[in-house]
């Protein structure tokens, strides 16, 4: 303990890896040849040191790009303290500048455009669906002239309308107005008047209308009883009608103006006010299940999901669930899940959509308060519920930025605060604080201005880089404060950027293709959106610490005799100079000038007087570590440590669940749960869209039309015939109600296919089918159409993924179709289950791959870059393991994670490797200690303030941020334990350098002159 090194180290490793002409080109400080070729004729018969030093080619290379990189920021710091002013008040213009773009904040809250990957068939499918519903649906009364020969008909002339039927109508509508308004029949002239009133009132209610989009949404409640008993028996039921009822007077004031559901439900054509019809089949519901029995109706088929009312289908499926059944028809016994619901439709002015939340929210404790009084408990849910949760998971994220911001300031504060005012430099950190501040301002400005929109992903960005950049300012103040404080401030922030500026250079290069790779690869849009805003934030950081904290340093040093900025706030009393003071700092500057002019930036020597951490790194722990015992000791915990990362990592399993995206304490909890009990499981019922459809004239196309929907009735969890929703065999039936049609010439009869759209029964399947005008009477008139069939007993998500993939795979099996699905539960979570695994393989190894490319790049020294890439992969493993150990699973959110997480991994493996090959010293114990005294401490206050800094995302309760903060705490306590101790360990231990025998080594530092020690 207690060993010292020498203030300049002697260079024999480097002497013995070059020939004699190269040497004396790049040592400096005046060395002569007599005394360079002394060295190199002992190097030269030590066998074993030249034949190792000779099979590294590459180091030359990199001794000169190296060296390269330190005489570019050199110059640089040379050229920024010329121009100190400008590099501060520079940045600080963008940054204003970057202001105004904040204010074009765009959030995206659409989980389909986050969380569905790019390349996931869903997306074809939904793409697939608007074209579909972009299809007009064609007016039947249309009625194309027969013709001869057949042609393409486009123009208006080759239409006749049905005039009896037009006539027909016009005269009840007539009828019903004069009815209606009281005006005297046949007073055509008051009638036209007031149709024409009543036009134009109309007209400019729509016009208004068409400048503000309007709200579309669902209020619905799913109803269930507190031990989940059978919800279908009258002593529920009417009291759950009446509660409806109820619910239609509730009104809440907000801002000075009272609201009620007028003001946002759907109305009827006609009507002013609302009406509880959506819900009025509870009210017949109660009358069949009177006293708990089911009443005997012949005109009544209770099936589930679809019932038969006078043999016509009613789909049921979307009303109730947890349904029992009996029977080869599934009749209905009873019900665990009941649904109530309005449709909503209003203008989506901002006033509006405060007022209908709030609504929503009165809404809520009405229903509360009948649960609390009642065996029932309401659930609310509505289409846009994803989206206010993930809005609220925003509010409740970001806003602990700015505690966040507070405690890493009291952080660097406290660390870097001394006594000697030479050392402290507490107002310095504090700056460098809000340098990265003012980066991650310049980069929200400049992504919002160009249209990005910011998500739920995206609002642990802020922490990341706020941890991540406080990091370079540790470096640089250390590498300050091992200068010489005799040289000017000028030449140490010149030494400072030619020491930590490639050091800084390496790991924030590093980071940003870390993360802007993950934005190429990434197929979920959400992770890729965080990798490429995080890329350009560590971007900006990284500009910001070689201009704006350059200069503060600049401007620290021109007052450390004072205390530096501190100076300015009253820390230290002010010390009066007297004419000796003045005389001795007048020949500390020419002394300090006559040595810069000597001073060689590449291997300029450290201040003898280091600060009290950099000296207990390089003179307790760097010889601790390196005691034989304790190598043993730690290495012997390196396969514990494999062996539960491993573990971890083999019982990832990849789970994607709505609950992944939503607040821990959310109330849309209570309706997942439900929902993967219930109903998810109990009635999935999909859309298939047949875009190409067949002559179904032709009894073979129609047979193999019903042989792929048997094929979709038959599998494992499909609930058979009586569920599917088919509207040809409902017109088959119709049609076979006349004797005499033939379906070769009126199948495609625009006045058969009219009536039967037009009949009350099968009125709901009108918008399924899409019909071309312009196609001649009689000939297949259908461009395209949709059925449905329901599923039943998918209750895990694997089911739900395996049950998918087989629909699809049957589709592809009648390519003449064209066919796909929609309507499927939350698509944005089963095509992820599927790629996410692979996905995320794909995307994590090539970021280990090319991060050990680029360090090649900037460290070419084969043993830096092997022990890099090892800790690396170790701290990344760990990561992973260390995530299942916790309880997180393999989803979009880890993924983006552990992308994150070897971006930070990074940083210590290079620090210490580049460290470990720019130091100059003979020997692998004094490497470890001169790179621990350099970045040790450096290390450990940037772990540490990232540990302090992100303590309070604790708090937040989501999933999301969770396994964020479990990340990054592990990722930064792992990198510590590799970058302090293993990897200090293992990479002197393979040093090329302990190789050569003791003897020759003392042989060889004896002869060495003087001058090269």
């Amino acid at each position: 303990m207690g060993h010292r090194l020498s203030s300049r180290p002697a260079k024999a490793y480097q002497i013995a890896g070059s020939t004699l002409d190269e040497y004396e080109e790049t040592t400096p400080g005046g060395v002569s040849r007599e005394e360079t070729a002394c060295f190199w004729s002992i190097a030269s018969r030590s066998p074993q040191l030249g034949s190792q030093n000779l099979t590294m080619r590459l180091s030359d290379y990199g001794k000169r790009f190296e060296d390269w990189m330190v005489k570019v920021f050199y110059n640089y710091g040379l050229f920024l303290a010329k121009h100190q002013f400008w590099f501060l008040v520079g940045p600080l213009i963008c940054t204003v500048l970057s202001i105004p773009g904040l204010f074009f904040l765009q959030i995206n809250l659409d989980l389909y455009r986050l969380f569905v990957p790019t390349d996931a068939p869903v997306r074809y499918e939904f793409e697939r669906t608007k074209d579909f519903n972009r299809l007009p649906l064609g007016d039947l009364n249309l009625i194309p002239k027969r013709n001869r020969r057949e042609f393409d008909c486009s123009d208006a002339s080759c239409y006749f309308p049905d005039v009896e039927m037009d006539r027909l109508r016009r005269d009840l509508e007539a009828m019903e107005d004069e009815a209606r308004h009281d005006v005297p029949f046949g007073n055509v002239t008051s009638l036209a008047r007031y149709r024409r009133d009543t036009n134009k009132d109309k007209e400019k209610k729509d016009r208004e209308r068409k400048l503000v989009p309007a709200k579309n949404d669902i209020l619905r409640f799913y109803v269930v009883h507190r031990k989940y008993d059978n919800l279908l028996q009258s002593k529920y039921l009417g009291a759950l009608f009446q509660y409806t009822q109820d619910m239609m007077k509730v009104t809440n004031d907000y801002e000075g103006e009272t609201w009620g559901l007028e003001d946002f439900c759907t109305k009827d054509p006609g009507a002013s006010t609302c009406n509880n019809n959506l819900n009025l089949w509870i009210k017949h519901a109660d009358v069949l299940f009177k006293d708990g029995k089911i009443k005997a109706n012949p005109n009544l088929q209770l099936s589930y999901p679809v019932l038969y009312l006078f043999n016509r289908p009613k789909d049921i499926g979307n009303v109730i669930y947890g349904v029992d059944v009996k029977g080869e028809k599934n009749e209905i016994q009873g019900a665990r899940v009941l649904t109530i619901h309005w449709f909503v439709n209003y203008p989506a002015t901002p006033e509006n959509n405060a007022a209908y939340y709030a609504f929503r929210q009165k809404l809520n404790k009405y229903w509360e308060s009948i649960a609390e009084n009642s065996d029932l408990q309401f659930i609310p849910h509505n289409d846009k519920a994803m989206d206010d949760e993930m809005l609220e998971i925003i509010k409740t994220t970001v806003p602990y930025a700015f505690p966040a911001t507070i405690l890493l300031t009291i952080y660097v504060l406290v660390a870097n605060f001394s006594w000697d005012r030479t050392k402290s430099k507490p107002v310095e950190m504090c700056l460098g604080v809000w340098c990265v501040i003012f980066a991650l301002i310049i980069t929200f400005g400049v992504f919002f201005f160009c249209g990005a929109k910011f998500n739920p992903v995206t609002s642990t960005m802020p922490f990341l880089v706020l941890a991540v950049g406080v990091d370079d300012d540790f470096l640089m103040v250390a590498a300050w404060r091992e200068c010489d404080r005799k040289l000017s401030p000028a030449t140490r922030i010149a030494l400072v950027m030619g020491d930590a500026g490639a050091s800084i250079t390496v790991t924030s290069f590093t980071n940003f293709f870390c993360f802007f790779l993950g934005w190429l690869m990434c197929s979920t849009p959400a992770v890729a959106d965080f990798c490429i805003i995080t890329a350009v934030g560590v971007f900006f950081d990284y500009l910001m610490q070689i201009t704006f904290y350059a200069a503060v340093l600049k401007y620290s040093g021109d007052r450390e005799d004072k205390g530096g900025l501190a100076c300015c706030t009253g820390c230290y009393t002010k010390i009066d100079e007297d004419d000796d003071d003045v005389e001795r700092n007048r020949a500390k500057n020419e002394a300090a000038k006559e040595k810069e002019e000597h001073i060689d930036f590449q291997h300029h020597e450290k201040t003898k007087d280091l600060p009290l951490m950099h000296r207990l790194f390089r003179d307790y722990f760097a010889p601790f570590i390196m005691n034989k015992w304790v190598r043993i000791g730690s290495l012997a915990l390196f396969p514990i440590y494999t062996a539960f990362a491993l573990y971890g990592c083999s019982i990832l399993r990849v789970d994607i669940s709505p609950v992944k995206y939503i607040r821990d304490n959310s109330p849309i909890q209570t309706f997942v749960a439900l929902a993967d009990k219930y109903i998810w499981a109990d009635n999935v019922m999909p859309t298939f869209h047949i875009m190409n459809p067949p002559d179904l004239r032709d009894a073979g196309a129609r047979a193999r039309l019903n042989e792929l929907v048997f094929r979709l009735e038959h599998t494992s969890y499909s609930i058979g015939r009586v569920s599917t929703n088919l509207w040809i065999w409902q017109y088959q039936q119709y049609l076979n109600d006349f004797p005499n049609i033939n379906y070769t010439t009126d199948f495609y009869d625009r006045k058969n296919m009219r009536d039967f759209f037009s009949q009350l029964d099968y009125s709901q399947y009108r918008d399924k089918v899409k019909i071309l005008d312009n196609v001649t009477n009689g000939e297949p008139c259908i461009s395209a159409f949709s059925f449905q069939t329901s599923f039943y007993g998918l209750d895990s998500w694997d089911k739900r993924q395996s049950e998918l993939f087989l629909w699809r795979d049957i589709l592809k099996e009648y390519p003449d179709f064209d066919m796909f699905l929609s309507g499927i539960f939350s698509p944005f979570l089963i095509d992820q289950r599927h790629t996410i695994a692979p996905s995320s393989m794909q995307t994590i190894g090539s970021a280990l791959a090319m991060m050990a490319l680029i360090s090649f790049f900037f460290l070419p020294d084969a043993l830096s870059v092997f022990w890099m890439t090892w800790s690396l992969l170790s701290i990344s493993m760990g990561v992973c393991g260390g995530l299942a150990l916790l309880g997180s699973d393999l989803d979009s959110v880890s993924m983006g994670c552990i992308v994150m997480a070897i971006g930070l991994a990074v940083d210590y493996s290079v620090h210490i490797c580049y460290r470990y090959h720019r130091s100059e010293y003979s020997t692998a114990q004094e490497k470890v200690a001169d790179t621990l005294a350099s970045v040790g401490w450096p290390i450990t206050q940037a772990v540490s303030s990232t540990l302090v800094g992100l303590a309070i995302t604790i708090l937040v309760p989501a999933y999301l941020v969770r396994v964020f903060f479990q990340t990054v705490y592990l990722v930064n306590i792992i990198g510590l334990f590799h970058a302090l101790i293993w990897l200090p360990q293992l990479i002197s231990a393979l040093d090329p350098v302990e190789r050569v025998p003791l003897r020759e080594r003392h042989v060889i530092s004896k002869q060495i002159p003087h001058t090269l020690h």
